[in-house]
Order: structure tokens, then C-alpha cells, then sequence
């Protein structure tokens, strides 16, 4: 016990106290192809975190702070459900990809692309396009930033090729692409991060949740220096391009957050609910049958510990921040003990919410 105490108190302390290399891609310019516009509709506006101001610090932390940023202008919509006038998911993408085309055409210079969520589809778009393009600038003046791109959803629902009627889209195959792409995955996010497995409803209503209002579209202000390297992957191509992904983990489940919410939790009793939903949500994620299979989400024996330290949010003090986050977890994992005895994950869920008068 006291080895695993000190296990997650050296990862936490580690996670806070020094960066882990930059990750930074150097631009003169940056191209910023923002997500889906907010609904008109009010009850579907509070069930996603759309702030327009921020459209510009889209992925900044990932190319050179010096570049002059550019927000690229398209519909940005998802008919119906931001209007039924709006065009279409697929014509959409479809715009806002022909006119990042323009925008990098008549760009001199090294260029940062960086779309978020719908914004990343039609990175996706232009990318594919430019691998067959023989006019297409060489691979050292592009890289291609994509934070929550709901293509990692997509191309595991459906087979390339397919025409998804609902958003009017086609999904598209694998392209090897000539340019250098980051990608920034959103731990639990539904578009980005789906479940292995959809049959564990925990997992599925965890992604939900993570993919409207907890996490998704900020994981485009995540720092890479700030995400442990068991976190980041690099990958190179027969090209010689580099894709490089970075697993943004956040502090506590994106369903407990919208338990404590929406549903009344008491915030002192999110971290034991925590504590027990945690285990069984991540056997979505394992890559076979054996959840224990998963080497990405242990360290020195110590599932999650890094998920105490997010990425996202601004740094704090590190000794202090650490300690309190070791003690929080420790009385988690003494409070997941004591609710084995339970009627399983609902009893458990009843017993911490509020009684009603």
C-alpha cells in the first residue's frame, strides 16, 4: 500500500512540476478552421461549451506563439440542429476545407493548419487533397493541427466510403499524407476517443458527456508540454511525415462532472464515485478482451495516477497541487473499498446523491 501511495504521489508531483518537451510546430502562420457554431436552439446551446472569442487560440500552444493567426470563415454547421436552413454537415466540411485550400495557397511561408472538432474534418479534407496534388506546397511549410476530430469516431462506426445520410457525409479513407500532423485526443471524448467496446453503457454515457460539454472542444487549449510522454505517440509514414498524438486526460470523469451538475451529486462525494466508475468505464477502452492489457493507462502499477494532473488547465503550484490531489485519491480508493460491499453501481450512485423532501 505504501508503495502504491508513493507511486501516485511521485507521478502527480512529476505531472505538475516540469514540462515534457514543447511539441511546438514553428509557422510564421497560423490557419485556424474553428468547430460547429452554437445551436439556436437554447436547450441544445447548454449542452455544448461554444465560446466565439476563443476561435483564435485554437490549438496555439502547438505552433509558434510569433505566428500571426487567421480564422478561416465556413458555415460551421450541423443542420438540423443549428437551423434548418443551415447546410449540412458534409457541405460544411466541404466549404470550410476549400477555403483553408485558398488560404494556403495564397500563404507564403512555414503555415500551422489547426482546426477543432467539425473544423478538423475538413483538415481531414484538405489533407487528402493535397496528397494528390502535385501543385501542393512542399511537406516542410504545412503541419496539421487537429484537436477532437470526429473522424476517429466516424472511421471506426463505418468503413470508408460510406454515406452517413443523418450529416450528409462521406467517410474517408486512410491517406498517407506528405506533411508532419499532430493530434490532440481528448481522454473519454466520444468524437475523438470512443470506447473499444460500445456494449458498456457506463463508457458510452461517460463518452456523451465528454463529447458535449466536458473535455471535447478543450482539448484545443491543451499544453503539450504539460502531457506525460507515456501520453504522446509518434508515428512516420513512407513519405517521412510524422503523426504525433497527445492523450489529454482530464481530472475527474466527464460523468461524474454532469452528475454533480445536473443531478445534485455532492462535489465531496464525486471522488469516491469516481473511484468506482473509473475501473469499470476503462474496460471499454481495453484493446482485447483482457482489460488488463492496456499498458497506456498504468504506470509503475498505478492506474490513472496522471489523470490527477490535467493538461487543459492553467499550471499551479506543484507541491501543493500534488499533495492534495495524492489525498483526494488516496481517500477515493478508501472510499471504493468500503461501497464493494454495495448492490452495484446504481445502489451506489442513489446512495450518494440527495435524498429527496
Amino acid at each position: 500500500m505504501n508503495r502504491l501511495l508513493v507511486g501516485a504521489v511521485t507521478a502527480v508531483l512529476t505531472t505538475w512540476a516540469a514540462p515534457f518537451g514543447d511539441g511546438v510546430a514553428s509557422a510564421d502562420t497560423a490557419l485556424i478552421v474553428p468547430g460547429t457554431e452554437p445551436s439556436p436552439y437554447k436547450p441544445l446551446r447548454s449542452l455544448y461549451h461554444f465560446d466565439p472569442a476563443t476561435q483564435p487560440d485554437i490549438g496555439a500552444n502547438y505552433y509558434s506563439p510569433e505566428a500571426t493567426r487567421r480564422v478561416i470563415a465556413y458555415p460551421g454547421s450541423f443542420w438540423p440542429l443549428t437551423g434548418w436552413q443551415s447546410p449540412t454537415v458534409g457541405n460544411s466540411v466541404a466549404t470550410g476545407a476549400d477555403n483553408l485550400d485558398a488560404a494556403i495557397r495564397g500563404t507564403g511561408g512555414p503555415i500551422s493548419v489547426a482546426g477543432l472538432s467539425q473544423g478538423a474534418l475538413a483538415l481531414d479534407r484538405e489533407q487528402a487533397r493535397l496528397a494528390n496534388d502535385p501543385t501542393a506546397p512542399p511537406p516542410g511549410q504545412l503541419t496539421f493541427i487537429k484537436a477532437g476530430d470526429p473522424d476517429n469516431l466516424l472511421s471506426r462506426a463505418f468503413k470508408p466510403g460510406t454515406h452517413v445520410p443523418v450529416i450528409d457525409y462521406t467517410v474517408p479513407a486512410p491517406v498517407e499524407s506528405q506533411y508532419d500532423t499532430v493530434n490532440v485526443v481528448g481522454q473519454y471524448d466520444i468524437f475523438s476517443d470512443p470506447p473499444n467496446h460500445v456494449g458498456n453503457l457506463l463508457a458510452d454515457l461517460n463518452a456523451v458527456a465528454a463529447g458535449g460539454y466536458y473535455g471535447h472542444s478543450a482539448t484545443a487549449f491543451s499544453d503539450p508540454a504539460r502531457v506525460a510522454p507515456w501520453d504522446v505517440t509518434t508515428t512516420t509514414n513512407s513519405l517521412g511525415a510524422t503523426t504525433t498524438t497527445y492523450l489529454i486526460r482530464g481530472g475527474q470523469l466527464p460523468l461524474v462532472r454532469a452528475l454533480v451538475d445536473m443531478a445534485g451529486l455532492p462535489p465531496e462525494a464525486a471522488g469516491t464515485l469516481d473511484a468506482v466508475l473509473r475501473p469499470m468505464i476503462d474496460r471499454a477502452y481495453a484493446p482485447g478482451p483482457a482489460p488488463s492489457a492496456n499498458p497506456v493507462r498504468l504506470l509503475g502499477g498505478v492506474g490513472h495516477a496522471p489523470a490527477i494532473a490535467p493538461s487543459i488547465s492553467i499550471p499551479l503550484s506543484s507541491t501543493t497541487t500534488g499533495v492534495s490531489a495524492a489525498t483526494a485519491a488516496t481517500n477515493a480508493l478508501r472510499g471504493a473499498r468500503a461501497l464493494r460491499g454495495g448492490k452495484g453501481v446504481l445502489g451506489t450512485i442513489r446512495r450518494l446523491l440527495p435524498k429527496r423532501k
